[in-house]
């Protein structure tokens, strides 16, 4: 059996922070502080374990441009302060080499992950409906940048 690596662990941690933060929105609409703010305490313990830290620093820059870029949606009422501190959190596990190929994935999946929560909603949606995104007529953000995280951590 293959003995994992740190990184590796570290990783898969991330991919257990996207999918609870997919699960925890749809349930309740929201994405909570501690959900949001475990991404940068793995960047933390990765960078403390990880001896060339330049790649580091590539996406420490990158988060910060894409956390602003959210801001700004977050001002207009574009994204919700969860989905911007989940998405900020999670370009920082992104290598600057596939930021482009993730953020055109996650394109894709914002434009499925609508389309198909609009086709549950209209076959079993519900206002009395316990989950959040049953009940509103929301598109929970969490899912595309849950599905795009884990794309570049896994496959691309």
């Amino acid at each position: 059996m293959r003995q994992m690596m740190a990184p590796e662990l570290v990783n898969y941690a991330m991919a257990a922070v996207l999918i609870a933060a997919m699960l925890i929105e749809l349930r309740t609409g929201r994405i909570p502080n501690w959900i949001a703010a475990t991404p940068l305490l793995l960047f933390v313990v990765l960078a403390f374990i990880t001896p060339d830290r330049t790649a580091l620093y590539w996406q420490i820059g990158l988060a910060v441009a894409v956390f602003v870029g959210g801001l700004a949606l977050f001002a207009v009422g574009g994204m919700g302060a969860g989905a911007v501190k989940l998405l900020g959190g999670t370009v920082l596990f992104v290598p600057l080499s596939k930021a482009f190929f993730t953020f055109l994935a996650f394109l894709a999946y914002f434009f499925i992950c609508a389309f198909v929560v609009i086709q549950i909603r209209k076959l079993a949606g519900s206002e009395d409906s316990k989950w959040h995104v049953m009940a509103k007529q929301v598109i929970p953000l969490s899912l595309p940048i849950g599905l795009a995280g884990l794309t570049a951590l896994f496959y691309l």
